[in-house]
């Protein structure tokens, strides 16, 4: 392994010798610059780093909540593949990001989907002014599930109006105000969130 690295970079330099002793002499034309540059280029990609075939490839999912699930251990031997360029190449056509660590490699995604916990998750909020459902916890609007049409925004009392408003923008509340939100609007699943459609005038007190 020794010897064949001492060879490529001896080789390596004399290829820039060469070229550059040319460059010297006033020799070189467009063809014998573009044929130097070729072979610096093919000893450049004799010398990427290596990857060592039982590297742990851990590949991970970003999911809508923010929350990261592990979905699978992986090997560099697995895919055949030897070099950086090559696995950055063949994870980023598979849209994801590739982090290499000193005993491990991280690729993540992001997932237009929520995680397996805050899935069956539901709150309640508002859309074209109208009392809505969406999937996830509070704070996660990009899943609308359905829209009560019977029930428009100002049919409601003014109190449960301003809570609903507030839960659009969740973030911006108090963490008290987000915690009273959280209980009174936000479901761990479509259970909860039915209990309390069927008696919304209660919840409205």
């Amino acid at each position: 392994m020794v010897s064949r690295l001492l060879w490529i970079g001896l080789g390596g330099f004399l290829a820039v010798l060469l070229l550059g002793v040319a460059i010297v002499g006033g020799r070189v034309t467009g063809d014998s610059a573009g044929a130097g540059v070729s072979i610096l280029q093919v000893f450049a990609q004799q010398i990427q780093p290596a990857l060592v075939p039982d590297l742990v490839i851990r590949e991970e999912n970003i999911y809508l909540c923010g929350d990261i699930e592990e979905v699978a251990r992986k090997t560099v031997g697995s895919f055949g593949i030897k070099t950086e360029k090559e696995l950055k190449e063949k994870y980023a056509a598979l849209g994801f990001s590739v982090e290499i660590r000193k005993n491990e490699i991280l690729a993540q995604r992001k997932v237009n989907e929520f995680c397996s916990y805050h899935r069956s998750f539901r709150h309640l909020g508002i859309h074209d002014n109208k009392l809505a459902i969406y999937q996830g916890p509070l704070g996660y609007h990009q899943k609308l599930l359905r829209v009560e049409e019977p029930i428009p925004l100002n049919s409601l009392s003014a109190a449960f109006q301003v809570k609903l408003q507030q839960a659009m923008d969740f973030y911006h509340m108090t963490p008290e105000t987000q915690a009273k939100l959280r209980y009174e609007l936000e479901f761990s699943n479509e259970d909860g969130l039915n209990a309390i459609l069927e008696n919304l005038d209660e919840m409205q007190d």
